[in-house]
């Protein structure tokens, strides 16, 4: 597992979701936390994780404001070493801001096929960010 000194709980998180994937009982996967209890660097370590294993190629994350975005693009950064373009807006080509994105959810309407077209020429992770903005 990554050099980052992890929590009990991410560690423990990590290792099920790894075992799940793996196995391929389910692709699906929910971390729930408190507010700063580090979920972000626990899904920056999944990915990094999965990246490393061969078994995705990019991450798409999906977050509900752009300082929400910033934030993950950053500490995205700091875990993996990758960079993660930030996108806002609804830009016209999503597939060419690089191999990791972080979007808005209100930008997820403007960028569906682009993320479409990500997702089924890649193998690839998307995180789902307070995904009660999902409505």
């Amino acid at each position: 597992m990554s050099q980052i000194n992890l929590r009990p709980w991410q560690a423990e998180a990590i290792t099920k979701a790894l075992d799940c994937f793996n196995q391929n009982i389910h692709r699906i996967f929910l971390i729930d936390a408190a507010p700063g209890a580090g979920k972000t660097i626990c899904a920056s370590v999944l990915a990094i994780e999965l990246i490393e294993a061969k078994s995705i190629e990019r991450v798409i994350v999906i977050a509900p404001r752009t300082e929400v975005v910033r934030q993950w693009s950053e500490e995205f950064k700091q875990v993996t070493g990758r960079h993660m373009s930030r996108v806002s807006g609804s830009e016209a080509d999503i597939e060419d801001y690089g191999i990791d994105v972080c979007a808005t959810w209100q930008s997820v309407e403007g960028l569906l096929d682009g993320f479409q077209n990500i997702c089924k020429q890649f193998e690839t992770l998307v995180i789902c960010d307070e995904h009660h903005h999902a409505a």
